[in-house]
């Protein structure tokens, strides 16, 4: 008997498949129409729970849902799953006969090659928690055709015609819902790019135009803004010491037992206030003037370093505590109290207006360190009836039997506060504590 040796495919060092290849921002991108079943034994499950450096942190919660919707719809849909690759790893062959037919040089069809040795290199920009949903209905599928054929064994030696009927029905239907993942494909889009950093651009990219992502995570990932570059340095890339290991990128807001002194959202929204004040916004020029290497995102910089420097040094005490301690017992584990008191350092020590006008700064940096050093003593929470800090109308009242932890967080109670402690540092005689 002769064998056919090009059918031997377990021994082929790659996979291939017909595709496309386009042009989409400069880049080249393949796209391709795969089974389940070959997606699944082609793409490796993202990991759950997990930080990951170029994609969001995956909820089992989330994959197992999709795999009951795919399970339970036949008439499922889903637009086409969108990866990445580095260059150099996928081969694309032209087919010359093909591309004349169809005369369109915008799209070039051809043959895929994607190594088997390189097969971790192809992963995932957008569609994670849907290929987690694909391997868990696999899985499912899997064990219940092994279960189903198991099951028909046994009743096969029961000589018992309706069970071993029940049984041969149950591995029939084991075998449709399988064929399903082998019949039914899903578009994939394959961009290549040259590193995971550009990856995370895309990501970010297509979340900001997109609903969903939550705002510190977009900030991790999305570089193009001032503000953003900065709190990816400060908290990770030339960490303060204060923001070490203390930012949640994940959320945009901490609470309760967490270990997380600031969100990246709160610790962004800090920057900005000290660039551009409590309120102000920062101009498409100001991103311009500050991009990123610039004269002035390093100033930027320095300046929020510096502002930083003065909570480590006057707060020392509330900082040493952990951050479910700190939210516990001091105005300080409130994140809107990190950006009132940046939106303060901004009114005394800035040289520049909102606008990005050269001014003449109220305070010099170490006056205004000096000022906060005086609040240090009056920082405990709750704050009960009769303390100074309610006089700024910005807090709930104790009266009512509120815990009060923070001020409101509304845009008017923001400049508010911020307005009223500026004042407390300028003119002394206001300052309400100690009297």
């Amino acid at each position: 008997m002769s064998t056919n040796t090009a059918s031997l495919t377990g021994y082929h060092r790659e996979d291939t498949f017909f595709a496309s290849r386009k042009f989409m921002g400069g880049r080249p991108v393949y796209h391709l129409d795969m089974p389940i079943s070959q997606l699944t034994a082609g793409v490796d499950a993202p990991p759950v729970d997990e930080v990951q450096e170029d994609n969001r942190i995956v909820k089992l919660e989330r994959g197992k849902a999709f795999a009951d919707y795919v399970n339970e719809k036949k008439e499922w849909a889903s637009p086409s799953l969108l990866l990445w690759c580095p260059l150099d790893i996928l081969k694309f062959e032209p087919r010359p006969e093909i591309n004349e037919m169809v005369n369109d040089p915008s799209v070039i069809l051809g043959v895929l090659s994607v190594p088997r040795s390189s097969k971790q290199s192809v992963k995932i920009l957008d569609g994670q928690h849907r290929i987690l949903g694909f391997h868990l209905w696999m899985q499912q599928l899997n064990k219940e055709l092994q279960a189903a054929k198991l099951n028909y064994s046994e009743a096969k030696k029961l000589s018992d015609p309706i069970v071993e009927e029940a049984a041969r029905v149950r591995v029939e239907k084991a075998e449709d819902n399988m064929a399903r993942s082998e019949n039914e494909s899903i578009g994939i889009d394959i961009l290549i790019c040259s590193s995971a950093k550009e990856a995370r651009q895309i990501f970010a990219d297509i979340a900001n135009n997109a609903k969903g992502m939550v705002k510190a995570l977009a900030i991790g990932f999305d570089q193009t803004k001032v503000v953003n570059r900065i709190t990816s340095v400060l908290a990770d890339e030339k960490a303060h010491p204060l923001l070490a290991d203390r930012i949640d990128f994940n959320k945009d807001r901490v609470s309760g037992a967490s270990d997380y002194l600031l969100s990246a959202k709160t610790l962004a929204d800090s920057i900005r206030c000290i660039a551009v004040g409590i309120t102000g916004r920062i101009s498409k020029a100001q991103e311009r003037d500050w991009q990123d290497g610039t004269e002035g995102q390093g100033l930027l910089e320095y300046k929020t370093r510096q502002f930083f420097d003065a909570l480590q040094n006057c707060f020392e005490r509330d900082f040493v505590m952990e951050p479910k301690d700190m939210r516990e017992k001091s105005l300080l584990g409130s994140g809107t109290i990190v950006r009132v008191f940046a939106g303060v350092w901004f009114e005394l020590t800035s040289d520049m207006d909102s606008q990005g006008k050269k001014i003449k700064p109220r305070k010099a940096v170490k006056e205004a360190t000096e000022f906060f050093a005086k609040l240090q003593p009056y920082m405990a929470i709750p704050i009960k009836s009769g303390n100074p800090w309610l006089t700024t109308g910005v807090f709930p009242s104790p009266e009512r039997g509120q815990t009060v932890t923070a001020p409101g967080s509304r845009n008017q109670e923001l400049k508010s506060l911020t307005v009223e402690i500026t004042n407390w540092a300028i003119n002394p005689s206001s300052f309400p504590f100690g009297k």
